[in-house]
C-alpha cells in the first residue's frame, strides 16, 4: 500500500530551501558589503597617497623656491657689494685728485705771482733800476751755476736798461729758481720778458 507524502515533509523541504536562498542571498549582501569596504578603503588610501605626495611636491617646491631666492638674494648682495666698491674706489679716486690739484694749487701760491712754469730756450731777463753793481754781479754769478743755463749776453742801454739774455738748453723753472736767488728782490713775467728786480745791499 503506497502511501502519501507526509505533509510535514513537503514543508521543511521548502523551509530548507528557503533558508538555503536566504543564506545564498545574505552571502551576496555580505559580498557586496565586502566588495563596498574595499572600495572605500582603497579609495580613502589613494586620497591619503594623493594628499601625502601632494604635500611632499608643495615641500620640494618650497625648499627649490626657497634656496633660488636665496641664490638670487646671494647674487644681488654680491653685485651691490660689488658696485659700492667701485663707487667707494671711484669716490677716493676723485679725492686723491681734489687733494692733489689742492696741493698742487697750495703749491702754486707759495711760488712768486708769475707762477713756476717750465722755460726752454733764449729768454731775455730786464733789471728794473735802481741797480745795485755789486747785486747785479752776485745775479750773474748765481745764474752761471744754474744747471742746464747758459748766459748769452750782459748788457744794457739809456733806453731799455740793463738786460740779461739766458739760454736753457732743457726745460727749467726759472722763475722759481731766480726767486730764490739771494740778490734778488722780485720776479715778474711781462709778456715775453722777465723783469728781475735786485735787493739794495
Amino acid at each position: 500500500m503506497r502511501g502519501r507524502p507526509v505533509r510535514g515533509q513537503g514543508a521543511k523541504r521548502k523551509a530548507e530551501e528557503k533558508a538555503k536562498k536566504e543564506a545564498e542571498r545574505a552571502k551576496g549582501r555580505a559580498r557586496l558589503v565586502r566588495g563596498q569596504r574595499a572600495e572605500r578603503e582603497a579609495k580613502e588610501k589613494a586620497k591619503k597617497e594623493a594628499e601625502l605626495e601632494a604635500k611632499e611636491k608643495a615641500k620640494k617646491e618650497a625648499e627649490e623656491k626657497a634656496k633660488k631666492e636665496a641664490k638670487r638674494a646671494e647674487e644681488r648682495a654680491r653685485k651691490e657689494a660689488e658696485l659700492a666698491a667701485k663707487e667707494r674706489a671711484k669716490r677716493e679716486a676723485e679725492e686723491a685728485k681734489e687733494a692733489k690739484r689742492a696741493e698742487e694749487k697750495a703749491k702754486e701760491a707759495v711760488e712768486p705771482a708769475v707762477g713756476a712754469g717750465l722755460y726752454e730756450g733764449v729768454m731775455e731777463l730786464t733789471i728794473v733800476p735802481p741797480i745795485d753793481l755789486g747785486q747785479m754781479e752776485n745775479l750773474e754769478k748765481d745764474l752761471r751755476q744754474v744747471e742746464n743755463l747758459r748766459l748769452v749776453l750782459v748788457g744794457g742801454s739809456v733806453d731799455e736798461g740793463n738786460k740779461i739774455v739766458i739760454s736753457a738748453e732743457k726745460p727749467i723753472p726759472l722763475l722759481r729758481i731766480l726767486g730764490e736767488m739771494p740778490a734778488v728782490e722780485q720776479v715778474v713775467r711781462k709778456g715775453d720778458k722777465i723783469q728781475v728786480t735786485l735787493k739794495a745791499e
